[in-house]
């Protein structure tokens, strides 16, 4: 028969005593700080400073768009615009060009700014220390020096006619070498590049003039122009359309010998000038968009 340890049987009876007192001997024990209805909290969570309430991110504000009317895309011809109130709006113009320049000076009823015009320039011959056709202020020069000696707000191109027997990469390189120099010596002018009007190919033969003065050899010339005007970032002017006729030739009745205006064709490309004008801050915040 198996029977109980005595020890236990104590631990039993200490253990009844126990129940039946209030509090235990020996151990203070403190009252609860809590009240009788909450439970004791975590005290990490009692130091833990509260969720803070998330702060939305702000929307940033959308760049600005320009309207459309103050956007220009380089290398499409601008716009028309209303006229120039008088041709005095050209005082602080220079004109670059050859023999068909000469004219616009000469038979268009343009007679203000500055025409640097050379029979048989090229934009090969512009910064050219043997061929200096231009006097300013008593000094000699060639046309990239004349440059360096007054300062415009508006510089007029149109060249090559005279380079057609050139190849068009070799003009396209050209070209791009004088606009890189005229948008250094000129920096706050707005520069136009015009494309070329078109040829009378049956009267340029008749008056014998060279075979690769021809329609054909002059369109490759304009897209070489159109793409310097995007890559240098100058207006296009498409001058050519005053002068197109249906069949993309240059109408008889403008033409005198095929490659230059009747006198009375000038007019049609002053009148051209007047009326397609970029504005300066335009012009010039396009260009920084664009840089």
């Amino acid at each position: 028969m198996h029977r109980k340890k005595p020890y236990l049987s104590l631990c039993a009876l200490a253990l009844a005593v126990l129940a039946g007192c209030g509090t235990t001997s020996g151990h203070y024990v403190p009252s609860s700080p809590f009240p009788d209805s909450a439970p004791p909290v975590a005290s990490d969570a009692l130091t833990m400073p509260p969720e803070p309430t998330p702060t939305p991110t702000p929307t940033p504000e959308p760049t600005p768009t320009p309207e459309t009317a103050e956007t220009y895309r380089f290398g499409t011809p601008l716009e028309e615009s209303e006229p120039v109130a008088d041709d005095s709006f050209f005082d602080t113009a220079a004109f670059l060009g050859d023999s068909r320049t000469e004219g616009l000076q000469l038979f268009s009823g343009l007679k203000h700014g500055d025409f640097y015009w050379a029979r048989g320039m090229t934009v090969f011959k512009a910064d050219d220390e043997e061929f200096r056709p231009f006097e300013v202020d008593g000094r000699k020069c060639n046309l990239v020096e004349a440059l360096t000696l007054r300062q415009y707000e508006s510089v007029y191109i149109m060249l090559g006619v005279n380079e057609l027997g050139y190849p068009a990469q070799s003009y396209e390189s050209g070209l791009g070498k004088l606009l890189d120099k005229v948008l250094e010596l000129q920096p706050d002018a707005v520069v136009y590049l015009q494309v070329m009007p078109p040829l009378n190919d049956a009267m340029c033969r008749q008056n014998r003039l060279a075979s690769y003065i021809n329609n054909e050899n002059l369109a490759a010339f304009n897209e070489a122009i159109v793409r310097l005007a995007a890559e240098k970032q100058v207006v296009l002017l498409n001058t050519a359309e005053a002068y197109t006729g249906p069949d993309g030739q240059l109408p008889a009745e403008l033409a005198n010998d095929g490659c230059h205006f009747s006198y009375g064709g000038y007019k049609l490309w002053a009148d051209y000038l007047r009326n397609h004008v970029m504005d300066r801050e335009r012009y010039f915040a396009n260009r920084a968009m664009v840089g």
